[in-house]
């Protein structure tokens, strides 16, 4: 079976460094309590691929300088490919890497039957050499591409999704955006809840949890113009039907989190000059200016709008608030095209005032880059 096979965690080698890689993306961020901050995002190939690899690193000193690649999951077979890594610093400060890993049958058909994989990392503030990564294990067929959530309850809420896509083969009955959970911190993991959305709003679903202050949870899911919401009033077992989001932005991933003071964060790109008609016109709208915004009501309203990083080609934020209240976000610039891992230090005060107003904040931080294709596209 194709997802009974897996490389598991190893060690870098010359191949995995930057300078040998010429595509990179779809990053991921996750801070350890003593603050080493980790990033993560999938190389290999010029593009999505069968050569896919997923590479963690990390920085010691708030982003001033990266670490070397020190962990990879490179899966030996020729046909497997591993992508789309989720890096989470569970409540006990165990880091878990979730990540995705299928078959490729062409370079059309590269998301064939995948399974969603984790390792745990028992010491993350250790030296690398020292790491002790558990076996990997496999929670469930799908992709996960965000961040899991911690509920009122105690479980821990992982989005899981099968997307209904014609690239996306084998999924026969299975589709759906769902909710898996473990209530055991992680020893063990099972399906709670999911929803279809209309065949109109199909795409990668990418979805997000957000619990809010009423006790609801709201899932914001990428569809094809923007994004859909859903809502579960009782802990992601059942959802309402799914309705576009009021949430403007292109067909791309969001970042969407509730932080320490209750409000919500929310991350996206932003093009004021794209109406919806033509949006929904061209069934596409540019991802430029990673922006981020507050909300004070669960959603309901939006404002600030902290300009993180103005180019075209800016995507997949994620990000993770830490114990002073700094906001650490990565997003990547230009996956094929100069290769950049960008990260961001800010807090809700910069975004609130729409500039940075704090004087450790900072924006620009390259976490990596690697050689680039010209005339590369700029992907999904």
């Amino acid at each position: 079976m194709d997802n009974d096979y897996t490389a598991g965690i190893t060690t870098p080698t010359g191949k995995h460094q930057p300078e040998n890689r010429t595509f990179q993306g779809i990053p991921g961020i996750a801070v350890s309590p003593h603050g080493r901050i980790f990033t993560v995002c999938y190389s290999g190939g010029h593009d999505e691929n069968g050569e896919n690899y997923v590479v963690l690193w990390f920085s010691d000193d708030r982003g001033g300088t990266w670490n070397p690649p020190v962990a990879v999951v490179d899966p030996v077979q020729a046909d497997i490919r591993a992508f789309d890594a989720v890096p989470w610093f569970a409540p006990d400060g165990r880091l878990f890497l979730f990540w995705a890993q299928g078959r490729t049958i062409s370079k059309e058909v590269v998301w064939a039957h995948p399974g969603v994989w984790f390792s745990v990392l028992e010491n993350p503030d250790d030296p690398p050499e020292t790491f002790r990564w558990s076996t990997a294990e496999r929670i469930a067929d799908g992709i996960m591409m965000n961040k899991p959530i911690v509920l009122s309850d105690g479980a821990w809420a992982l989005p899981v999704s099968v997307w209904s896509i014609e690239s996306f083969v084998n999924a026969g009955e299975d589709i759906g955006t769902k909710m898996f959970v473990s209530e055991d911190n992680g020893k063990s993991f099972r399906e709670r809840g999911r929803f279809l959305l209309p065949p109109e709003f199909r795409c990668f679903d990418e979805h997000s949890f957000v619990e809010l202050s009423d006790g609801r949870i709201r899932c914001v899911a990428r569809i094809l113009q923007g994004y859909a919401d859903a809502w579960s009033s009782d802990g992601g077992r059942t959802w309402t039907p799914a309705v576009r989001s009021d949430i403007p932005g292109p067909n791309s991933r969001l970042f969407i989190t509730k932080l320490q003071s209750g409000r919500l964060l929310l991350v996206r790109n932003e093009d004021p000059e794209m109406t919806e008609e033509v949006i929904r016109e061209r069934n596409w709208r540019p991802r430029k200016n990673m922006t981020a915004y507050l909300s004070d009501d669960d959603g309901a309203s939006w404002y600030g709008g902290l300009l993180l990083d103005g180019c075209e080609q800016v995507s997949y934020p994620d990000g993770q608030q830490v114990a002073d209240g700094t906001i650490w976000i990565v997003h990547d610039r230009a996956r094929y095209r100069g290769c950049k891992i960008v990260v961001s230090c800010i807090t809700e005060e910069d975004v609130a005032a729409g500039r940075l107003v704090s004087t450790a904040s900072r924006l620009g931080i390259i976490a990596s880059v690697s050689a680039s294709v010209p005339g590369g596209d700029i992907g999904l």
